[in-house]
C-alpha cells in the first residue's frame, strides 16, 4: 500500500514538472535561421519604380531622368525576400536602395498597391493598409518582420539573421504594453535582443540591446488613419 501511494506521488510529481516546463515554454519559439535573398532587380523594373514615385529622384538627377541605364545603375536598387516578409505581406515587395548623402546610406522600402512605405518608420502604416493589427497570436512573427527590416535598412549587405528565442506577454486592450515581445537574435557572430512595446494594435518602439546596453531605439509612429491611407 505504501508503494503504491509512493508511485503515484512520484507520478504527481512528474505532472507537475511537466506542467511547469509547458507553462515556461508558453509563448516560445524555436530557433530559426532566416535565409535573406537579395537580387539586382532589372532597368525596366528600376524605372518603373522611380516613375511611379518621382520623389524619389532629387533635383540634381532631374535632367537624366529619361536616360534608363544610368538612373537605374545610379539607383541601384535590390529587391529583398525572406520567409517572414513574404508570410506576412504577401503583396508587397522589399527593395533596399541607397539615398544621395556623402557618403551614400542605405535605406529599405516596401512598395504595395502604388505606395511607398519606408521601413521600419512607416512600419504600422504597412501593416494597417494590409488589414493587420498587432495581436497576441502574431506578435513574435511580426516583431521577426520588423527586426529584418530595420537591419535591412541600416546595412548594405544582410548579416546572417537567426532567431533564437521569442518570449511574448499578454497585450493590455487600449494601453501600452511595454516588452510585449522579447526576440533573442542573432546577427553574424552577434547576439542581441530585441524588447517591443505594443499600443493600440501597433508597434509603439522597438529597443536592439547587447551585453553592453543600447545599440538602437526604434520610435514608431502610431497611425491613426484607417486602412487604405498610404505614402
Amino acid at each position: 500500500m505504501r508503494r503504491s501511494k509512493n508511485v503515484g506521488v512520484a507520478l504527481f510529481g512528474l505532472l507537475l514538472v511537466s506542467a511547469i516546463s509547458t507553462a515556461g515554454a508558453a509563448g516560445r519559439k524555436p530557433a530559426e535561421e532566416v535565409k535573406v535573398s537579395m537580387r539586382h532587380i532589372s532597368t525596366s523594373e528600376a524605372m518603373d519604380i522611380l516613375r511611379k514615385f518621382p520623389e524619389l529622384v532629387p533635383d540634381h538627377l532631374a535632367a537624366k531622368r529619361n536616360d534608363a541605364d544610368y538612373m537605374a545603375g545610379t539607383f541601384g536598387f535590390v529587391e529583398v525576400t525572406a520567409a517572414p516578409l513574404t508570410r506576412v505581406f504577401s503583396t508587397a515587395r522589399f527593395y533596399k536602395g541607397h539615398d544621395f548623402w556623402k557618403p551614400p546610406q542605405p535605406y529599405m522600402m516596401a512598395v504595395a498597391d502604388g505606395k511607398r512605405y519606408m521601413i521600419p518608420g512607416d512600419f504600422n502604416r504597412l501593416l494597417l493598409d494590409n488589414g493587420l493589427e498587432v495581436t497576441d497570436k502574431n506578435i513574435v512573427e511580426l516583431a521577426e518582420t520588423f527586426v529584418i527590416a530595420a537591419i535591412g535598412d541600416e546595412s548594405r549587405s544582410f548579416p546572417e539573421i537567426t532567431f533564437l528565442d521569442a518570449t511574448r506577454t499578454k497585450l493590455k486592450a487600449g494601453l501600452p504594453t511595454d516588452d510585449a515581445a522579447i526576440l533573442k537574435v542573432k546577427t553574424g557572430e552577434e547576439t542581441e535582443e530585441w524588447h517591443f512595446s505594443v499600443l493600440r494594435g501597433q508597434f509603439e518602439g522597438a529597443a536592439r540591446v547587447n551585453e553592453k546596453g543600447l545599440i538602437k531605439d526604434f520610435p514608431s509612429v502610431i497611425v491613426e488613419s484607417l486602412p487604405g491611407r498610404g505614402q
